[in-house]
């Protein structure tokens, strides 16, 4: 074995001091960059002294207690190298998970909103132990929990600590309790951690946000209660309670899985009624007008403007089969440069599957809006028209059909007819159509300097059940509340459809899917072996 030498040694300390120094140096890069860094420069370092010490000789010079008292060093100082090392690993901890579908690694709603905790939280999670899901569960919190001083996390078997369940008010396994100072959200029947994530959500909140869903022009909305229908993707088994792999069962047109969306994310919800108000009730941190189908009554409008003017927040998800009518056209959208006709967006570019008439968009703006956002298909929409905004408006797109889209008679989609609606060509000039917009200042003629936020959209389709789970439509619906709501200090948490998972493609898509599938591969498999037979002949 070969001798130790000084050199060996002062090699060794520059190699390590430059590997740690090194890591520290892009600290600020981010915690992940850096705990990355920091988890490889310790293992380094390990390997490093762990190839120099092999070096050592079994035996010192000197005398025996000479000998003794070096062995002794050189005991005391790998003990307490390994302690830094597994200190500094520790502290600076890297996930690592082998697994393609990433089995092991906690869901985004939950690590994205540990990551951006800013008061502490508390999260009990009673589990069953002999529930393989349960557990699971508990190893994603532990993982997303480790070295977040903010968070605190403690798994409780509820069969060896009942007397402790009770007396919080846990009766049920897999029961999760989240506490932010004083305000606490129990989650029962747990074994999703994404849940958890809305959950957090829903306990940070300092108030309570309600959303006013206008009710009695058609609107499909419907105030939550006990009648959705849940059922297991593997089982079929119907069951009340939302858990992982459930399937809603509902009407397509309805409205349940956005309201399940923006209840897991914490906002309140119920409807509103403006044909016996006065006003827009103040608690009403949203008002939203989704899918009518019959005018506004006389005087509703003024409402609407009103609230507008005192800095409310909007957002009208109109079809075409909406008379907009005078008032509404008036009072509220000709103030902010906004119109809209009966007509359908047809698409011949980017649609959804093979039908033109439902716009499919794969690039947004910079908005906080479409921020996250993946594709969105609009499905039968009305053109939105965006004159000059006033001044004091700031208004922005935020979907568009492309260029080669133009519009068409709603009869074009399904006999959709629309009662006082002007004819339409039966095809215009070519064009990009805005399906979107948003709007936030100060309302014309408004008396305070109040800023009012209004998105409107050609379509209601996208927030229903039939569309919501479809690509990014579902993100899309809820980014427009929680925009309007001011809800930015929370992550942009993607939301739970409660649908079987599928690939969307558009048109293009399938084209180029099919050409590379159906006939350059099989195509490239004869040429190969007409070439490799031409070989051997």
């Amino acid at each position: 074995m070969s001798r130790f030498t000084r050199s060996d040694l002062i090699v060794a300390a520059l190699i390590s001091a430059a590997i740690l120094l090194g890591a520290l140096g892009f600290a600020g890069l981010g915690e992940k960059i850096s705990n990355s860094l920091l988890f490889v420069a310790w293992s380094l370092t390990l390997l490093t002294l762990f190839a120099l010490a092999v070096r050592l000789p079994l035996r010192g010079r000197g005398s025996r207690w000479t000998a003794w008292a070096a062995n002794a060093l050189i005991v005391c100082g790998a003990i307490g190298v390994v302690i830094g090392a597994n200190v500094g690993l520790y502290r600076h901890d890297v996930h690592f998970d082998a697994t393609r579908e990433g089995l092991n690694t906690p869901p985004q709603q939950l690590t994205d909103l540990v990551d951006q905790l800013r008061s502490p939280l508390s999260l009990a999670y009673f589990y069953n132990a002999s529930d393989p899901n349960a557990l699971a569960t508990r190893d994603m919190i532990e993982s997303a929990a480790r070295n977040h001083p903010l968070l605190a996390f403690r798994a409780i078997d509820l069969d060896k600590e009942p007397g402790l369940a009770r007396d919080i008010g846990v009766h049920s396994y897999n029961t999760a309790l989240l506490q932010a100072g004083d305000r606490k959200v129990v989650v029962a029947n747990v074994t999703d951690a994404a849940r958890l994530g809305y959950a957090a959500l829903r306990v940070l909140r300092q108030r309570a946000e309600t959303i006013c869903f206008v009710t009695g022009h058609g609107e499909t909305f419907r105030p939550m209660s006990d009648h959705y229908h849940f059922s297991h993707v593997e089982t079929l088994r119907g069951h009340d309670t939302p858990g992982a792999g459930d399937v809603l069962v509902a009407e397509p047109e309805q409205l349940d899985r956005l309201q399940l969306a923006l209840n897991e994310v914490g906002f309140e919800m119920r409807p509103l009624v403006m044909a016996t108000a006065s006003a827009i009730p103040a608690d009403c941190t949203v008002v939203a007008e989704i899918g009518p189908r019959t005018a506004l009554a006389a005087g509703e409008a003024d409402l609407l403007a009103d609230y507008l003017r005192n800095g409310g927040r909007l957002v009208m998800l109109i079809d075409p089969q909406f008379p907009i009518g005078d008032e509404l056209q008036s009072h509220l959208f000709t103030p902010l440069g906004l119109s809209s006709e009966a007509a359908i967006i047809i698409d011949p570019l980017n649609h959804f599957r093979t039908e033109p008439d439902k716009v499919a968009v794969p690039y947004y703006p910079p908005h906080p809006v479409t921020a996250r956002l993946a594709l969105t298909v609009f499905a039968q929409a009305r053109p939105i028209r965006v004159s000059r905004p006033p001044s004091i408006v700031r208004a922005t797109v935020l979907a568009t059909s492309s260029k080669d889209s133009y519009l068409r008679p709603p009869s074009a989609a399904g006999g959709i007819t629309v009662a006082g609606a002007g004819p339409v060509p039966a095809e215009v000039e070519h064009g990009a159509q805005a399906l979107a917009v948003a709007l936030e200042g100060i309302f014309p003629g408004a008396s305070t300097d109040k800023r009012f936020r209004l998105v409107m959209s050609g379509t209601s389709k996208f927030a229903t059940n039939e569309y919501f789970s479809y690509v990014s439509n579902g993100e899309l619906s809820v980014a427009i509340m929680r925009w309007l709501a001011e809800d930015d200090a929370s992550p942009n948490l993607a939301p739970k459809t409660y649908n079987v998972p599928e690939i969307v493609l558009t048109s293009a898509q399938m084209r180029d899917t099919f050409i590379a599938l159906e006939i350059l591969l099989p195509l490239s498999t004869a040429l190969l072996g007409v070439a490799m037979w031409w070989r051997r002949r």
